[in-house]
């Protein structure tokens, strides 16, 4: 399981500056540094000083007093893997190899029903999992289209005979595994997974259809948000887009819910609050 953060200091930097269109170059300007540098806080090669910090959180609309903890790993999720809820099992799984990221088998306790979200790598690591939770699997869930969080689709649409399920603008991302949806994901309704039901949130930007499914307890939030960060965007109308998202549909949530985000460890709402430098 995840002992780090997916984005630290200079991961944020670079999400930050790319999603906001600017060349590295215009970035050293505002901030009074040579481009070179840049490149390398981005590259975890340098960490500037605080007054510096200070600048570049200035520059890119970020918070400067959590930008400032970033640089220094001030923060990390209470519960990297999640925590028992009642009446919910979420099996969290760490697929892939070199490249991570989460996929879930989430279960009603009192149902024995089941979904998988974002199969995105190794089905076989999936479906022992599925087989030693001894849960039925009725759908699968898909945050959004990327291929790293829907490689597997084919393999598990096989073995379990179950619908897949994606908000329709990302249709097009999927290739050939498009013809394996058989549902919309659509903001405003929700989904049951056996009695446990999820409503469903738009969180766009990273994605034109990105998703996340939402209970009182815990919230599946693709690559939306991040513990600390936000997945990332290469245009300003996406940038901002996905960060009015995440605020209005994610971080209105209770404190105590649970976010499972599509890389990297898990965390909660009010943690994202005190600590993600995207949201003041």
């Amino acid at each position: 399981m995840y002992v780090q953060l997916e984005d630290e200091f200079g991961d944020i930097i670079g999400k930050a500056r790319r999603g906001q269109e600017l060349e590295v170059a215009d970035l050293a300007e505002r901030v009074g540094l040579p481009a070179a540098d840049i490149g390398k806080i981005e590259e975890y090669e340098m960490t500037p000083d605080s007054s510096t910090i200070a600048k570049l959180a200035e520059s890119l609309g970020l918070h400067e007093g959590k930008l400032i903890d970033s640089s220094t790993r001030q923060f990390f999720p209470l519960y990297p893997a999640g925590r028992a809820i009642s009446g919910i099992k979420v099996e969290m799984l760490v697929l892939g190899s070199g490249f991570l990221m989460n996929g879930y088998v989430v279960g009603c306790e009192e149902t024995g029903k089941a979904a998988v979200v974002d199969p995105g790598f190794d089905p076989e690591k999936i479906l022992r999992t599925i087989e030693s939770s001894g849960m039925e699997v009725e759908k699968i869930l898909l945050t959004h289209g990327h291929q790293d969080h829907i490689s597997a689709l084919s393999e598990l649409c096989q073995a379990t005979d179950a619908p897949a399920f994606i908000n329709s603008e990302d249709l097009d991302l999927m290739g050939k595994l498009a013809n394996k949806v058989e549902g919309n994901l659509a903001e405003g309704d929700s989904i049951q997974i056996g009695k446990l039901r999820f409503d469903l949130r738009a969180t766009p930007g990273h994605t034109a259809g990105g998703i996340s499914l939402v209970h009182s307890e815990v919230a599946f939030v693709g690559d939306a948000l991040f513990a600390g960060s936000l997945g990332g965007t290469r245009s300003l109308v996406n940038f901002c887009k996905q960060c009015q998202a995440v605020k209005e549909k994610v971080l209105a949530l209770d404190d105590k819910v649970l976010l499972f985000p599509g890389h990297g460890p898990a965390t909660t709402v009010g943690e994202e609050k005190v600590h993600n430098p995207f949201f003041s």
